[in-house]
């Protein structure tokens, strides 16, 4: 048994789990995390498979078992920490057993295709490309070249916090990129060699190298577009109620000193109606001050002014849509957040209600509840609202669910991702709950 193929192949998977980790933290699902804990959990357990492996590789049986788990395990540790069901977690070992073929082999395809373009002696192997190259330095290239796209993902996009998951066209591009990769497989069996096998060998060869470069770029600038697409669209949407908010807020900025510089006028006059002892005319105009006075007094009041402006500036269409709104609590001095900030999980959070009522069959009760608590360490804040049936929050906080009412799928879950992220920015965490007939976000902030 040899301690260096053993530590080869510990180095191997651990690499592959790297940049397989940080593939599906910017592509697929942002919950999962890649850290030095789970990386090392990853090494330390694929070296005592290795050894196993090579324990037993005289029983087939066996030897294939152990030989699946090193993609297993990678698929246990990198999701261990996210809440979901049974069959979520099948579905996302799925993914990431996938994605660890994939990267794999693709790596190994454009080492090979590199090395036999340059025409290193001894890279093709006689039994073709299920077997690893035995030469060291074409080893070490393999294991740079699946570092560099984990390491290069991060950089450019995971440490930005640019996630930006696949829609199924993005995805169907990565099922024909790896279609392409295995049928190039067959390039690296063994041929009789003779001009005109050879030269036909180095043009395909060229071509499927700049295809497999070339390709994941094309992929990642397609979904780099479509996603500074929505972020500006989704921009656009806060800075839109932003807007409203503040316009809202100067306007009533406004009536509340015209009321106010009318009042010794008022004032003045109400005390010449007593003095005449007119109280019938008395009472009345003083009825007519007291409605003013109600108009004039804010309907919202969280303790944020921003936030009292923002829900201000949803009640014309929560009437409209027939949605009772109530707001109980209050922030103690305000949420300290950016507007943007603030109409980033609030507008998205109260958009995200009203849909859901909309769909509410005629006659339900339609609802809106945010009520705002205080512990000794924390503040929570809760928005419920009605719905016409149990929400899965699993698979709405992951992306999976369809529980939209908007003509284009592929936005959605993207407002809400928006709205953990902003949580977890300002140090809070957001919570979903569900029963038959009513939702619940629930963001608790630390004090």
């Amino acid at each position: 048994m040899e301690p260096a193929a053993i530590l080869k192949d510990g180095l191997e998977y651990a690499a592959i789990a790297f940049s397989t980790g940080v593939f599906l933290h910017c592509f697929l699902d942002d919950r999962i995390v890649i850290t030095l804990k789970r990386l090392g959990v990853i090494f330390l357990s694929t070296i005592f498979l290795s050894f196993l492996h090579h324990l037993m590789k005289a029983q087939i049986g066996w030897s294939a078992i152990l030989f699946l788990s090193f993609f297993v395990c990678p698929a246990i540790v990198l999701q261990w920490s996210i809440r979901t069901d049974l069959a979520g977690f099948i579905r996302r070992a799925f993914y990431i057993i996938s994605t660890e073929l994939f990267l794999g082999v693709y790596a190994l395809e454009l080492t090979m295709l590199g090395a036999a373009l340059a025409r290193v002696k001894n890279v093709v192997q006689k039994a073709g490309m299920t077997d690893a190259p035995e030469d060291t330095g074409m080893y070490l290239l393999y294991l740079t070249v699946i570092l560099l796209i984990g390491v290069g993902l991060h950089f450019r996009i995971a440490r930005r916090g640019n996630v930006m998951l696949f829609r199924k066209s993005d995805m169907a591009l990565c099922v024909a990129m790896g279609v392409i990769v295995l049928l190039s497989m067959g390039l690296f069996l063994n041929i009789e060699a003779n001009e005109t096998i050879v030269l036909y060998r180095l043009t395909l060869e060229s071509v499927l190298f700049l295809l497999l470069i070339v390709m994941p770029l094309m992929i990642y600038k397609n979904r780099q577009s479509a996603y500074f697409n929505e972020m500006s669209a989704h921009n656009e949407s806060y800075l839109e109620a932003e807007l409203a908010a503040s316009r809202q807020y100067r306007e009533t900025q406004e009536e509340t000193r015209a009321f106010r510089h009318d009042m010794r006028n008022n004032l003045t006059l109400l005390a010449g109606l007593l003095k005449e002892k007119n109280y019938e005319e008395a009472e009345r105009y003083l009825e007519d001050l007291s409605g003013e006075l109600a108009e004039l007094s804010p309907r919202i009041v969280t303790g944020d002014d921003m936030l009292d402006s923002l829900i201000s500036s949803k009640l014309p269409e929560l009437d409209r849509q027939g949605i009772i709104l109530s707001v109980n609590g209050v922030i103690d001095g305000g949420l300290s957040w950016k507007p943007i900030d603030i109409c980033a999980v609030f507008a998205n959070a109260i958009d995200n209600a009203i849909r859901a009522c909309e769909i509410l069959p005629e006659g339900v009760e339609r609802y809106i509840r945010i009520s705002f608590r205080k512990t000794e360490l924390q503040r929570v804040i809760t928005i419920t609202n009605r719905t016409a049936k149990k929400v899965d929050c699993a698979k709405l906080l992951s992306g999976e669910g369809r529980y939209t009412t908007k003509q284009e799928k592929s936005l959605h879950g993207f407002g809400l991702r928006n709205i953990r992220r902003t949580v977890e920015k300002y140090g809070g965490i957001m919570q979903l709950s569900s029963d038959e007939d009513e939702f619940r976000m629930t963001i608790v902030l630390t004090q």
